[in-house]
């Protein structure tokens, strides 16, 4: 814009001078009229037309003046549209700044509201932080309280400290011998031997103890409603016939495609049998035949009952080996990082591979904890008294009460795989009594169903008296109440 006044006043100054340029032209073409009569003498100097004359001629000097004056106007006024055409384009850039700086303005208004909002949920979320801090500050202050209710002179003086880390030590080696025992009996019992086998020898197919024989019966249940009645079934064909029927329930096929159970497998490949003797022989009807399946079917649901408690039963002591072996290995780490504090030698990795049993044989006894601790008091002893202030800043000895919180997490553990292990064992022994009282349509001799109830009763109190022994959660308990609480 100040290109523009410039060109304005330029323009403003050279204005007389084109005027007066144009007033000394038009005089030229058009004289004043003088008096004709009088004629003016000659120029004595005046040069003849056709001569050479090296002085321009007046009006020759204006038209000259006016050509650069015009020429210079015009570079002027091209001078000017250019600079007016570049201030349009500036002010176009202008405008388009001032969109831009617009279109920020609004994208700083949206980040801005977006950080009100983050503002806000920051405010809310620090306000839910600040009230569990408060909570957290409640709890604490309970706990000091109750921390305060100890003598001062025990937290602060570093013997009694010394005493009760090395009383933790001791007891928690103790704890983890028994802790151990406890959990090897407890996987020995998810084992156990007399009782179940007792119970398993029920469902061979030639057991006699409930005072009837698989093979006895169904041979007498062929005999009586199939055999007899078969026309022309020589007694040749007919001892045949029975030493099969024999060789099968005394040879089960145990991978049976209908059954896993051995005595269900051979009452099935009797009825096959059967079946096949009716088809090629007259003399049984479709009902005599239904009738003898019927009898068979007795049996069938007997071994059929027994087969699905002792499933059910290796069901739940598969779940409880898993829950045992998951707290085997939280044990195996929690005695590794016991065993690192203690032993300067050791490290994660280098017990990375031991098994629970042998670090504790090796590391965790309570003589070798002893003899540990006596290597930290004879570092800081001198002529005999033990230095309680260096001594208990050796990380050797000490112990937190994070330590404190995984033993009764783990003594928790185990008492709980022991309930569900012992209520497993108890509802599995009240089934099988029915299943066995069940038999009594199946027994010619009934008391010995009878006995074999007493044997089992028997049986199953000596299974808890040794898995009391073996698991020993009253020692265990008993250890845990041992270590000091903080």
């Amino acid at each position: 814009m100040n290109y523009t006044k410039i060109i304005y006043v330029t323009i403003l100054w050279l204005a007389p001078f084109f005027v007066q340029a144009q007033t000394d032209s038009t005089k030229k073409a058009n004289p004043t009229p003088k008096d004709s009569t009088k004629k003016t003498p000659p120029r004595q100097d005046s040069i003849k037309a056709g001569s050479f004359n090296p002085t321009p001629s007046p009006e020759m000097a204006n038209q000259v003046r006016i050509q650069m004056l015009s020429d210079s106007l015009t570079t002027l006024y091209q001078r000017y549209l250019s600079i007016k055409k570049a201030s349009q384009t500036n002010q176009q850039k202008l405008q388009q700044v001032d969109k831009n700086l617009n279109k920020s303005k609004e994208g700083l208004a949206q980040i801005n509201q977006k950080n009100q909002r983050t503002s806000r949920a920051l405010s809310d979320s620090l306000k839910s932080i600040f009230n569990q801090h408060n909570t957290l500050r409640q709890e604490v202050n309970v706990g000091v309280k109750a921390i305060k209710d100890l003598k001062i002179q025990d937290l602060l003086d570093a013997k009694n400290r010394y005493t009760t880390n090395i009383t933790s030590i001791k007891t928690t080696a103790s704890f983890i011998y028994a802790f151990n025992n406890g959990l090897n009996g407890l996987e020995a019992s998810l084992a156990y031997a007399d009782y179940a086998n007792a119970i398993n020898e029920l469902n061979n197919p030639q057991n006699n103890e409930l005072g009837f024989s698989l093979e006895a019966d169904i041979v007498n249940l062929v005999r009586g409603q199939i055999t007899g009645k078969l026309r022309k079934f020589r007694s040749s064909k007919s001892a045949r016939f029975f030493k099969i029927i024999s060789n099968i329930i005394r040879n089960p096929i145990t991978q049976s495609l209908v059954s896993s159970v051995p005595a269900v497998n051979s009452i099935n490949s009797v009825n096959n049998l059967v079946n096949n003797l009716v088809v090629n022989h007259r003399g049984v009807s479709p009902q005599q035949l239904l009738t003898f399946q019927q009898g068979l079917r007795k049996y069938v649901e007997h071994y059929d009952n027994l087969s699905a408690l002792n499933k059910v039963l290796a069901v739940s002591n598969e779940n409880l080996k898993v829950k045992t072996e998951a707290l085997r290995k939280l044990t195996n780490e929690f005695v590794k990082e016991l065993v690192v504090t203690l032993y300067d030698d050791q490290s994660l990795e280098t017990l990375k591979k031991k098994s629970l049993n042998n670090i504790i044989n090796e590391y965790y006894t309570y003589s070798r904890v002893l003899g540990q601790i006596e290597k930290v008091e004879k570092k800081y002893s001198i002529g005999g008294n033990l230095n309680y202030s260096r001594a208990i800043r050796d990380k050797r000895v000490g112990y937190s009460l994070l330590a404190l919180n995984k033993i009764e997490f783990i003594t928790g553990e185990i008492e709980k795989i022991s309930s569900e292990y012992l209520t497993a064992l108890e509802e599995y022994h009240k089934n099988i009594i029915l299943v066995l009282m069940g038999a009594y349509k199946l027994s010619k001799n009934t008391s010995k169903i009878d006995k074999k109830i007493k044997l089992l009763n028997q049986q199953f109190e000596k299974v808890k008296v040794n898995y009391a022994k073996q698991v020993d959660l009253k020692t265990i308990l008993s250890r845990l109440h041992e270590i000091p609480r903080y």
